[in-house]
């Protein structure tokens, strides 16, 4: 999926044209990418928040057209949000080229419920979003894992992903998901292990007195 942004170059920079940017309804960025100058653009601040919801932020391939026609092809990298207010202040875009492999985030989403959890497991779901390099072209919005069959015990690692064309760059050890013993099972066993522990202990103390 390919969505657009109009945006323009902005040559007003500093915190006073920056605050009276945000006043009149827009954004600040910057643009940049391996061969590209470093530049600091504008856009509707309404526009992109329909299109960070219309993603979802997922890493979707936006075209960014320009007031003269040109476009430029390009994947959020970041969006600075306000620490207490958790508004968006700034997004940064790295432009994409043709054939060029460019290291993006995705997110991890998980299909299927796992048959584990079926039988009273919990789904822990640890790693949301991943680190991969690819070309513009095979980015994927995000990586689905099917975890219908994962049984109570079982993980799904970074090592079994098998995405063609894509580099992980990741601890191929790193678990994504895993199935968890219902808790009361893992209380009794921990209650199980204590009490063993403890008739050792008692044992122990018995053959020193003897």
């Amino acid at each position: 999926m390919a969505v657009e942004l109009r945006v323009d170059y902005r040559n007003e920079l500093g915190k006073s044209a920056v605050r009276k940017l945000r006043a009149a309804g827009y954004l600040p960025g910057v643009i940049y990418g391996a061969s590209e100058e470093t530049q600091h653009i504008k856009f509707n601040a309404s526009e992109f928040e329909h299109l960070w919801h219309q993603i979802h932020g997922e890493s979707v391939v936006i075209n960014l057209i320009f007031p003269d026609g040109t476009k430029k092809m390009g994947v959020i990298q970041e969006v600075a949000r306000h620490p207490v207010t958790g508004k968006m202040l700034h997004v940064d875009f790295h432009i994409l080229h043709k054939g060029e492999k460019v290291e993006v985030t995705v997110p991890i989403v998980t299909v299927g419920t796992p048959k584990g959890v079926k039988m009273g497991g919990i789904l822990e779901h640890i790693i949301r979003e991943v680190d991969i390099k690819t070309t513009p072209d095979n980015i994927p919005p995000h990586i689905e894992i099917d975890v219908s069959g994962l049984g109570i015990g079982d993980s799904i690692h970074i090592k079994d992903l098998q995405l063609e064309g894509i580099e992980i760059d990741e601890d191929p050890e790193e678990v994504i998901v895993t199935v968890l013993a219902p808790r009361k099972v893992v209380e009794e066993v921990v209650e199980e292990e204590a009490a063993e522990e403890g008739e050792a202990a008692a044992e122990g103390e018995a053959t020193e007195e003897g």
